[in-house]
C-alpha cells in the first residue's frame, strides 16, 4: 500500500496536467475536486469512499495516473483481482513512462496482490460448455488456464448449448487453490484440492465392467393339502385257529348238523389316544433353507459390486486430477473421455449392487416368514377307530379299524 504522501504527489501531477487544458477548465475543476476528496478519504482510511471519488475523477478526466490511486484502494479493500488489473492497465498504457522507483513499487504491490489471489481450477463434463464466474463469461470448457479471483464466496456456472446448466457456490481463501468439477450430464459437482503430478501420468486401460453372476433362484415347492383323496381303510381279519380233532374210529354215517351263524356282535369302538385332538408343530422346512441360501448369495453379490464401484469412483477422481494437471490438448481429451467412461461404469455397478441388495432383503424377509410359519403352524393328526364284525364263514370275528 502506497503512503499518503506519494498519493498526494501523484494527485499534484494529475492536477498539473489537467490545468494545461484551457478548453476543459470546468471539467478540470470538477475532476480536481473529486480527486482531492478521494485523497482526503484515503488519508482517513475510508477506502470505499476514496474509491468512488477516484472513479469520478477518472470518468471526468481519464488520466493514467489516477489508475494507481484506484489500484491502491482495491488493495486496501482486499480486492486483489481488481488491483492487479488496474496496475496492469497503468503499466500497459503507452502514454505513461513510469520511473524505475514507481515500477519497483508497483511490482511489489502486484506481488502482494497476487499472493492474496484464490485459484479455481474448473473442469467441465462434457466439453464445449460456457463457463461463468459470478455471472461473467470467462470462456468455454476446457478452459486454457485456471480462474483467479479474490477470496470469499463465488458462483461458478456451466451452460451447455442444448440447455443443460449446473452451478456451484464455493468459498475460497486468499492464496488457496480449489478444483471444481461440474458434470452437466449427471447434474453433479465435486469440490477438492488437486496437487500437481510429480511425473507425467500414464494412460489407463479402458475399464471393463464385469458381468454380474447369475444367482439361481430355487423354487420353493408349495404343498397343497388334498381334499378329494379317498383313503381305503385297512381291514384286519382275526380268525381263531381251528381245533385239532382227535382221530376216532369210524362211525356210522349220520346227518350233519347245520351250523347256525353267530349273532352279530355289537361294534366295539376303540378310544383314540389322549393327544389325538391336539396339534403338532410343523417345524422348519425346505422353504426356510432355500430363502437363507438366496439371501447369502444375493448379499455377497451386492457387497462385491459395492466394493468394485467404490474403486471405480476413486479412479474417477484420480483421472480428474490427471486431466487438470495435463497441458497437452490431445491427452486432456483422452482423460476427459476416460473419466466419463469411469463415471458410467460406477453408476452401472452401483445400480447392480442396489438390485442384488434388494433381492437379499426380500429373501431374508421370506426366510423369517417361513421360520415363523414353521414354528407356530400346527397339523392335527387323524383319530383311530376299531370295529368288530362276525366272520362271513360263521366261525370267527372280523376286526376293522383306521389308524
Amino acid at each position: 500500500m502506497k503512503p499518503t504522501r506519494e498519493i498526494l504527489a501523484a494527485g499534484a501531477l494529475v492536477l498539473a496536467v489537467l490545468s494545461r487544458c484551457p478548453r476543459a477548465v470546468a471539467q478540470t475543476n470538477e475532476a480536481r475536486a473529486a480527486f482531492q476528496a478521494g485523497v482526503q478519504a484515503y488519508a482517513g482510511q475510508h477506502y470505499a469512499e476514496a474509491l468512488e471519488s477516484f472513479r469520478t475523477a477518472y470518468r471526468i478526466r481519464p488520466h493514467p495516473s489516477v489508475l494507481v490511486n484506484l489500484a491502491n484502494c482495491y488493495v486496501a479493500l482486499n480486492r486483489p483481482q481488481d488491483a492487479i488489473s488496474t496496475f496492469e492497465r497503468f503499466l500497459n498504457d503507452p502514454t505513461v513512462t513510469p520511473s524505475p522507483q514507481q515500477r519497483t513499487e508497483i511490482a511489489t504491490a502486484l506481488a502482494e496482490a497476487r499472493r492474496h489471489l484464490a485459484t479455481i481450477n474448473v473442469l467441465v463434463f462434457p466439453p464445449g460448455a460456457e463457463v461463468y464466474l459470478d455471472g461473467d463469461l470467462v470462456g468455454t470448457s476446457p478452459l486454457r488456464r485456471p480462474l483467479q479471483t479474490g477470496p470469499g464466496p463465488h458462483v461458478i456456472e456451466a451452460r451447455q448449448a442444448g440447455g443443460g446448466t449446473i452451478q456451484h457456490q464455493a468459498r475460497v481463501e486468499g492464496g488457496g487453490t480449489v478444483t471444481l468439477t461440474l458434470d452437466i450430464a449427471r447434474n453433479r459437482s465435486y469440490v477438492g484440492s488437486v496437487a500437481p503430478e510429480s511425473q507425467p501420468p500414464v494412460p489407463l486401460a479402458t475399464p471393463v465392467v464385469p458381468t454380474p453372476p447369475v444367482v439361481a433362484v430355487v423354487p420353493v415347492p408349495v404343498v397343497t393339502p388334498a381334499t378329494n383323496v379317498n383313503v381305503n381303510r385297512p381291514v384286519v381279519r382275526v380268525e381263531p385257529a381251528r381245533p385239532v380233532r382227535p382221530t376216532a374210529p369210524p362211525s356210522p354215517p349220520v346227518a350233519r348238523q347245520a351250523v347256525t351263524p353267530l349273532v352279530s356282535a355289537p361294534s366295539v369302538a376303540v378310544r383314540p389316544p389322549s393327544n389325538a385332538g391336539r396339534s403338532t408343530v410343523r417345524g422348519i422346512g425346505p422353504a426356510f433353507w432355500s430363502g437363507v441360501g438366496i439371501t447369502v448369495a444375493a448379499a455377497a453379490t451386492s457387497i462385491a459390486f459395492v466394493v468394485y464401484s467404490n474403486s471405480l469412483e476413486d479412479d474417477y477422481y484420480r483421472i480428474v486430477s490427471m486431466f487438470q494437471a495435463e497441458t497437452d490438448a490431445s491427452r486432456r481429451n483422452y482423460y476427459q473421455a476416460l473419466g466419463l467412461s469411469y463415471a458410467d461404469a460406477f453408476d452401472q455397478n452401483r445400480m447392480i449392487a442396489y438390485i442384488t441388495g434388494g433381492i437379499a432383503g426380500a429373501a431374508a424377509a421370506f426366510s423369517i416368514g417361513a421360520a415363523i410359519y414353521g414354528a407356530t403352524g400346527h397339523s392335527t393328526p387323524r383319530s383311530a377307530s376299531l370295529q368288530v364284525f362276525p366272520s362271513l364263514r360263521g366261525n370267527g370275528l372280523t376286526l376293522s379299524g383306521t389308524f
